[in-house]
């Protein structure tokens, strides 16, 4: 596909032809995007969802690319990043209003600073808030979901509606944002709960230590490449299966998470997806249970 600078709506934001993907994702791994862009207001957003209606362009939004493998051969179409006015941050008393485009830690910073409550076991997430609502965001038994009051959403028809919490099938690592890839969460309201800030903090602190005692976070990676099935969590069968350390490439499973793939240096996304099929393979073969990435592969 050839987008051509003279084609592109004028916007007050950044366009970007023949984009490396590497750099978008926390992965470090993909290929050439036709173009990439950042819308910087509504605005812009809507001239350029129009602009891939008109020419029939495909376009995916990105948070910070922290659950995204991309593909080494790139992507034919338009991929978008929501700009600095999808980032702000209001509070009402216990009530949070927020862009999709903020990072999920300026949101808790910003929570715990007001003495908010409910947020502190997803500290150390690195998406965006729009991305951490598309998969339903949960750490230690708390989830993003448990939150939400509502989600005010663009489509490719530049309509806006508002979901309520009901309306968007929350569940484990996903939502009804899945399904509907021609939505652009643009706002987010959350119900918090007042509660005593040095309390907050302490249990910001404990979880963030949790963290970096138990993930490989010197590496690049996407985090938690498989969703816990009901009986065991998928990082114990994968090391019960043997795949500690296992590479394919320059991609291996993490000696200190067996949940986490780690780009080693130069990996390709078929190295990752050649380390998931094995991965998968072992746990099958020894306990007949079939993983479910909870990695997006575009």
């Amino acid at each position: 596909m050839q987008i051509k600078e003279n084609q592109l709506p004028k916007i007050k934001g950044k366009t970007a032809l023949h984009q490396s993907m590497k750099n978008l994702t926390s992965l470090k791994i993909g290929g050439i995007a036709d173009l990439f862009v950042i819308p910087e207001d509504l605005e812009d957003l809507e001239l350029i969802l129009s602009f891939c209606k008109r020419k029939k362009i495909p376009f995916f939004v990105i948070g910070n690319g922290s659950k995204l493998l991309m593909p080494d051969e790139g992507f034919e179409g338009v991929i978008i990043k929501l700009g600095d006015s999808f980032r702000k941050i209001e509070n009402h008393k216990e009530e949070i209003k927020v862009g999709a485009g903020a990072d999920l830690s300026a949101l808790i910073n910003f929570t715990a600073q007001r003495g908010l409550s409910g947020l502190e076991s997803l500290s150390g997430i690195p998406g965006t808030v729009g991305g951490a609502i598309v998969r339903n965001a949960s750490a230690f038994g708390q989830s993003l979901s448990q939150r939400v009051l509502s989600v005010k959403v663009l489509n490719k028809g530049e309509t806006y509606f508002v979901l309520s919490d009901k309306d968007m099938n929350f569940g484990y690592r996903t939502s009804t944002f899945l399904a509907h890839k021609d939505w652009v969460i643009i706002e987010v309201n959350l119900a918090l709960s007042s509660g005593k800030k040095e309390d907050i903090f302490s249990r910001l602190r404990e979880t963030r230590k949790r963290k970096i005692l138990t993930q490989p976070i010197s590496f690049p990676s996407a985090g938690c490449v498989f969703k816990n099935p009901s009986s065991y969590p998928a990082g114990y069968l994968i090391q019960q299966a043997g795949c500690l350390g296992m590479r394919m490439g320059n991609a291996q499973v993490s000696h200190q998470h067996a949940n986490f793939i780690i780009n080693k240096g130069k990996a390709t996304a078929q190295d990752v997806l050649r380390l998931i099929e094995e991965v998968k393979k072992r746990v099958r073969d020894r306990f007949g249970i079939s993983l479910e990435p909870e990695l997006e592969i575009i």
